[in-house]
């Protein structure tokens, strides 16, 4: 996500100069390179968007793992050891934990990603209307660089304050188990186990 946003800043910054002609008496008419900047986005969409899919499988994964350990613990506690109980009911709770992080990164960028994806169909409009209005409009509409440029510099600002990896949590602090909620669980499991 972190490629996005740069590539996405990138052609924010030069989008007022390479979208539009730099002339100022001049029509508006598409930069060289315009139509390459919008492909380029597409393809990191796409690149999000299998990378939305990667985090998909990973949270399945741990999920998967967290009821391995929840297995395991009734089997410990089944066999008498407690011991081996609260160890597998504590790496459950730090797998629960990190699913739940992991899920979050997952939905922010769902939410960066949709967000993207509208803004680059509009910057696509918007090069579509210029290429259109260059062939047909004699003078440049200086509003509607205006419009495009202010446009863009808050597309600039929303992925300056979405910019957060979805492996940032990664470099987190290690997650915990909380013992009490360890001693609850087990309490829970003893009783529906004696049953």
């Amino acid at each position: 996500m972190a490629k996005l946003t740069d590539k996405f800043s990138v052609l924010v910054r030069s989008s007022v100069r390479g979208v539009f002609g730099g002339g100022s008496d001049r029509s508006p008419r598409l930069g060289k390179g315009a139509e390459r900047q919008a492909e380029a986005l597409r393809a990191e969409i796409n690149r999000a968007l299998d990378d939305a899919d990667r985090l998909s499988a990973e949270i399945a994964g741990m999920e998967r793992e967290a009821a391995d350990w929840d297995r395991q613990a009734d089997e410990a506690l089944a066999r008498g050891d407690e011991a081996g109980a609260r160890q597998a009911i504590r790496q459950m709770q730090v797998v629960q934990q990190r699913t739940a992080l992991r899920r979050a990164d997952l939905d922010q960028h769902r939410r960066a990603t949709g967000d993207l994806i509208s803004r680059v169909n509009a910057l696509e409009a918007r090069l579509a209307q210029a290429k259109s209005e260059s062939q047909t409009a004699p003078a440049p509409d200086s509003r509607l660089k205006q419009s495009v440029a202010e446009r863009l510099r808050r597309v600039q600002q929303t992925f300056e304050d979405v910019g957060r990896s979805p492996d940032a949590s990664d470099d987190a602090a290690p997650v915990l188990a909380d013992e009490q909620a360890v001693e609850d669980d087990l309490a829970r499991r003893r009783s529906r186990l004696s049953q």
